[in-house]
């Protein structure tokens, strides 16, 4: 059986049931990988055995890709070793970050936030691209505040546009393709179910979005929205990751 390592660094962020059963039904066992088991301090984690690993996917979490934990450099190291070594990796918000800074890119503060639907401006490349290509209707679910560059040797399928707390506007890079990996500055993984638990667990980020939003009002209106969105999003979503899988030869 094929084996994919799932990290994770924090607890209301999991894979989501639209991916696992993906992946399950791929063939794979999931092999978990929590990074915020290890906080406060965030040190080193048991090593996977990376001869043994088809896959790795790495999804979002609170930290910054350029906090100082050992467990985030441990990972970074991993990451690359990975995709160096023909490992393909499906990074997802912070995951994409830290991918981004393995293979020589960089993350910065967008100097806004983002908690909600977002439309994507998905570029030619990206329209052409196997796996990224599967994405129809160009809207997707945002949880962030820093955001990556396109690492060198890598393709820009899509950017988007941030409001900043100053009331001005920032084009930012949304997703990106190295090699058998790719990165994505979204929640391609996201159910409404999820969101359910992020809107409880993960209410104080509404606060970051800054002081002309309403948490209350954008908790809601980001349920309604989604509930309404969601089946197309987890449809087209998991047609992308099979398309992941089929590219990376798995």
């Amino acid at each position: 059986m094929k084996r994919a390592l799932i990290i994770r660094h924090a607890a209301p962020e999991t894979l989501g049931a639209n991916f696992t059963g993906v992946l399950e039904a791929s063939g794979f066992a999931l092999e978990a990988l929590d990074i915020f088991e290890l906080a406060p301090a965030y040190g080193p984690f048991p090593a996977p055995d990376q001869d043994a690993l088809d896959l790795i996917v790495s999804i979002g979490g609170p930290l910054s890709a350029n906090d100082e934990f050992p467990a985030l450099a441990q990972e970074m190291a991993l990451l690359k070793d990975a995709h160096e070594g023909g490992i393909p990796v499906f990074a997802v918000c912070l995951g994409a970050q830290l991918l981004c800074r393995a293979l020589g890119g960089r993350v910065e503060p967008t100097g806004g936030y983002q908690f909600g639907l977002r439309k994507l401006s998905v570029t030619e490349a990206g329209d052409l691209d196997p796996v990224f290509g599967n994405i129809r209707a160009p809207l997707v679910p945002t949880l962030h505040g820093e955001c990556f560059s396109v690492p060198p040797g890598g393709a820009a399928l899509a950017e988007g546009d941030i409001l900043l707390r100053d009331g001005g506007f920032r084009r930012i890079s949304m997703a990106y393709h190295i090699g058998k990996s790719y990165g994505f500055q979204f929640e391609p993984q996201l159910t409404y179910e999820e969101l359910v638990v992020w809107n409880r667990e993960l209410y104080g980020d509404y606060l970051l979005m800054g002081d002309r939003f309403d948490p209350q009002e954008e908790a809601a209106r980001n349920l309604r929205e989604f509930a309404r969105f969601a089946p197309v999003h987890e449809a087209q979503m998991a047609e992308l990751l099979r398309a992941f899988l089929a590219n990376a030869g798995l």
